[in-house]
């Protein structure tokens, strides 16, 4: 398979925002049609809410056989279950493409969702480096993907660095404002930026200068499942432990800047601890080592520059995507590791999260009238008989409630900010 002539589609979930840090899963479309022969994204849960489900399998399908599509790259998030398993397997049975997962939260969402739709599926891309064990071990080749960034975007800032400490974030997950303001207490001068922070949020062009201004950016990597958008990890109480690599390392280390990370067991994967990055386990190691680089000019910049050579020789994206294009382009060549089952495998809990997620977009379908794709809609409820749907259907209701109430207040705690 030779890459610049393949032709690529990127389902992605939502259209967002691209002038807000948000838009990564856009990011990451862009960069891989520009290391494959083009292609284009299509936003399926926008289309199903929209449009029906079969309406939109049907968009997809022709897509494929218009536009020359040899490789499908599915990108979900932990809720995305409109799309069935038995939709991707008939892709590749009947248009004949390749068919590649790509996951940026499988230290969350793989024993809840990911693991089931590798059936269906060639390849995997994860940001999780564990997964990439767990697919093989299930006949599916995975690449592991980190994050990468274009030096356009972040780059090293000109400044005095005057900002002791900074985070940029969503200051409202798990404990983070918990740590910084143990820093604060502890006569520390630590800034937050990014949504429920003091500074507040910040736009893609003004994160490189805080970075370059701040002598220790922080880095936490707890997951967050708290509220009633994580509601599919509802059975998966272990994840309240578990900790995630995030990306802003490496925007860190893009900037020539110095990180101060939560540990996570993989990321020396990525970054030398001691050379590249440097990491705390608790809130004293944190005020302990906060304190120790303050006083140590040559030592965090040292780390930085590191860390700043490792990510702009492999890790930027112009550098980064081309590579993991050819790697994958390999593996899709070479073919699973085992043959695919004819049969595929669910369990109770997939079962009811996926009941849940199409009760949820009925209920969104039918607020936004549209009858013929809740209609359609309510029809698949009963995949899995009558108590699977009574039991998912109720929690749906409650879910949706729920996202309501956080809304208004969201947006009421936005007009008294």
């Amino acid at each position: 398979m030779i890459r610049s002539k393949v032709k690529i589609l990127v389902l992605n979930v939502h259209k967002k925002d691209g002038r807000s840090m948000n838009d990564f899963a856009d990011f990451n479309a862009m960069r891989l049609m520009e290391s494959f022969g083009g292609g284009r994204v299509f936003y399926f849960s926008d289309s199903v809410n929209n449009i029906g489900i079969r309406r939109t399998e049907e968009e997809i399908r022709r897509i494929i056989a218009e536009e020359g599509v040899s490789i499908v790259f599915f990108a979900p998030n932990g809720d995305s279950y409109e799309l069935s398993i038995e939709f991707f397997k008939g892709l590749k049975k009947d248009l004949g493409v390749k068919c590649v997962l790509w996951v940026l939260d499988d230290e969350m969402i793989f024993d809840v969702m990911s693991k089931y739709y590798s059936q269906a599926f060639d390849a995997a891309v994860t940001t999780d480096y564990y997964a990439t064990f767990a697919y093989r071990k299930l006949g599916l080749p995975a690449l592991y993907y980190f994050s990468s960034y274009l030096k356009a975007d972040l780059h090293p800032v000109d400044v005095e660095r005057d900002i002791p400490v900074s985070f940029i974030g969503d200051c409202a997950k798990a404990d983070r404002m918990e740590y910084i303001n143990y820093l604060r207490e502890n006569g520390v001068d630590a800034r937050s930026f990014g949504d429920g922070s003091e500074k507040g949020f910040l736009s893609k062009a003004e994160v490189p200068a805080i970075y370059s201004r701040s002598k220790i950016n922080l880095n936490f990597t707890k997951v967050d499942h708290a509220g009633p958008g994580s509601w599919f990890l509802a059975d998966n109480a272990l994840t309240n432990i578990i900790r995630q690599n995030k990306g802003r390392p490496m925007e860190i280390a893009l900037t020539r800047s110095f990180c101060l990370s939560e540990t996570s067991p993989s990321i020396g994967v990525v970054f030398e601890q001691g050379k590249e990055i440097d990491t705390f386990r608790c809130k004293e190691e944190l005020l302990a080592k906060v304190n120790q680089y303050l006083k140590n000019d040559g030592v965090r910049e040292r780390i930085a520059e590191g860390a700043y050579r490792k990510a702009v020789s492999e890790y930027e994206a112009g550098v980064f995507f081309p590579a993991l294009a050819d790697r994958l382009c390999a593996v899709l060549d070479e073919g699973r590791y085992l043959p695919e089952c004819e049969c595929i495998h669910k369990d109770p809990v997939f079962k009811k999260n996926q009941m849940i997620r199409l009760s949820i977009v009925m209920l969104y379908q039918m607020s936004r009238l549209k009858a013929l794709p809740a209609a359609e809609t309510f029809k698949e409820l009963f995949r899995y008989g009558i108590i699977v749907f009574l039991s998912s259907f109720i929690r749906a209701i409650k879910i949706s409630f729920l996202k309501l109430v956080h809304k208004k207040r969201s947006r009421r705690h936005g007009l008294q900010k």
